[in-house]
Order: structure tokens, then sequence, then C-alpha cells
């Protein structure tokens, strides 16, 4: 019996990198997919759960694309995108997605007039290039992310990044979905109150799933390395996919 458990055990220890963490076959990248993990086609609509340890609550947000407009107040062309949260004072709020030097950059802290949209009086937040329009894996960029738009004293997050692709699947509640990459983003908060010596170097690691022709459909918040504490986890409960020829 002793000897039939070592055995076992050795074919265990040699079967887990064959079959992953999550059993199955595993997937290989197809370059076709490269511009699919972001689809921001109108009438498209996401709904997530989000789980913050930091703010000791969970509360759901819920994702629709209007469409794509030019925007007065910004001076700019871009993907117009409706989140609601489901929580005191959340509403429903405009986000705006535009395309610059072949990234996806992303406008929000925006509020509606009526049915215009307008920035408030100290800017917009404002996240530049967090994903390349054409999405391969082993792809390292820098972005930064300012909070508070360009408000003196405010600061800014410095961001490094890198794909990897998920060669099993990817479960969240909204299903399970295979071809995923991963984002892997390593923020360091600058400037403003963190040029403080009591809260210089904070960082945190992002980890982003997405999922081809879905998009987003996990993230993990942790605190400093991949290996940290987690802090925040968002996981896609349900949605739906406009195409050309209907919804996917």
């Amino acid at each position: 019996m002793r000897r039939k458990a070592i055995v076992l055990l050795a074919f265990a220890l040699f079967a887990a990198p064959l079959f992953g963490c999550h059993g199955g076959k595993r997937a290989t990248y197809d370059p076709k997919f490269a511009e699919s993990f972001f689809p921001l086609a109108p009438n498209s609509l996401w709904t997530y759960r989000i789980t913050s340890k930091s703010q000791r609550q969970t509360y759901v947000v819920t994702d629709q694309v209007v469409g794509e407009r030019y925007i007065p107040a910004l001076n700019l062309t871009g993907a117009v995108v409706q989140e609601y949260y489901n929580m005191d004072r959340g509403g429903t709020r405009p986000l705006v997605y535009f395309i610059k030097d072949g990234y996806l950059s992303r406008l929000s802290g925006l509020n509606y007039s009526k049915e215009a949209i307008e920035a408030p009086a100290w800017g917009r937040s404002e996240e530049s290039e967090f994903l390349p329009l054409r999405v391969f894996p082993d792809l390292s960029w820098t972005s930064k992310t300012l909070p508070f738009g360009h408000l003196a004293g405010s600061f800014d997050i410095a961001q490094a990044h890198r794909s990897f692709f998920q060669d099993y699947a990817v479960v969240v509640p909204a299903g399970s979905f295979s071809g995923c990459m991963r984002i892997e983003s390593r923020s360091l908060y600058e400037g403003g109150a963190y040029a403080s010596p009591r809260n210089k170097n904070l960082s945190l690691t992002y980890e982003d799933y997405y999922a081809p022709n879905v998009g987003l459909i996990k993230t993990v918040a942790l605190e400093g390395s991949a290996d940290g504490a987690e802090v925040e986890r968002v996981e896609l409960l349900k949605f739906k996919i406009e195409s050309r020829a209907g919804v996917s």
C-alpha cells in the first residue's frame, strides 16, 4: 500500500503540469482574436460584482455602451459607456473611451447635465493607454493615470503593464472562458499626498483578465507585488455583447 501511494503521488506530480490549474485541454493563442478583447459595440452590456476588502463592502456595477459621439465639453470623439452603481449616491455616470497611438484610453469622473456630458470643475480622471488595440502575449508598455486630472497638488499613478496568455479556462460567475489574456499592471502612487515619507512608495498590482469577444471578466487588486494580499476583486456576473449579426 505504501508503494502504491508513492506511485500515485509521483503520477499526480507529473500530471499536474499537463492538466493545468483548472484541468482540461490547454488553449493556444490565436492571433485572429487580437482585436477582440475589448468590444465596444452599441448596446453591449456587462454586470460586475465588486468585492472591496479595503472599503468593506460588496456592490454591483453595470456598464452599457451608448455608442460613439463627439463630446463638446471634452473636444473629442469617443465611445460613450453608461456606468450604473447600485449603492448610495451611486447613480449613472458616463465613461468615454478613445483611441490614441494604438491604445485604448479612458476618461471618467464625468457628469451628465441633462443629456450632455460635462467634466467637473477640477477636471476629469484620465487613464491613458490602459490596453493596446491589438493584444498579444508578452507585450510590455507603460502608462500614467491621473485620478484628479491636472488639479494642482494631486497625485498620479505610474503603471507598468505586461500581457500574458492564459492557456487554461478562467472561471467567474458569468461562466468559464477560454483563450483569455491577463494584463498584469504594477501601479506606483506618486506626488501629492503620496510624496510624504509616510505614504511614499505605495504600490498595487492589478491582474485584469480579458476574454475574446467578451471583454473584461475579472480583476484582482493586490497589495504591492503579485503575491501580495488581495484588496479588491471584480468578477463578471452576466453580459450581452452586440455584433453586426446580432447578440452574441
